[in-house]
């Protein structure tokens, strides 16, 4: 039996796998959807659709733009890299509960 993932994760018992794989799991949903509404929506993460007063008036924000919808892809991207260890967790766990 290889033990090489399991010592990887850092983790000894079934629990601290589920745990370690809920934590990854949630990073990834978080990253994933903050990435998904910025290339959406083409505006930045701080203040998507923040209208600024200027005296007396109201100045519209700037239109979208193309490098926020590639940072939108970026943070996607960061999401998938969290996706991978949160199955590797769940499956590493299964298989210390199963054998």
């Amino acid at each position: 039996m290889s033990y090489g993932p399991v010592m990887l994760a850092g983790a000894d018992s079934p629990s601290e796998h589920f745990q370690l794989a809920a934590l990854t799991a949630m990073a990834a949903v978080v990253f994933i959807g903050l990435g998904r509404r910025q290339r959406r929506t083409g505006r930045s993460l701080i203040a998507p659709d923040e209208t600024m007063r200027a005296g007396d008036r109201l100045v519209q924000a700037p239109p979208p733009s193309r490098g926020h919808r590639t940072a939108g892809c970026a943070w996607i991207c960061v999401g998938a890299v969290f996706v991978l260890p949160a199955v590797f967790n769940t499956v590493a766990a299964i298989h210390q509960l199963i054998g």
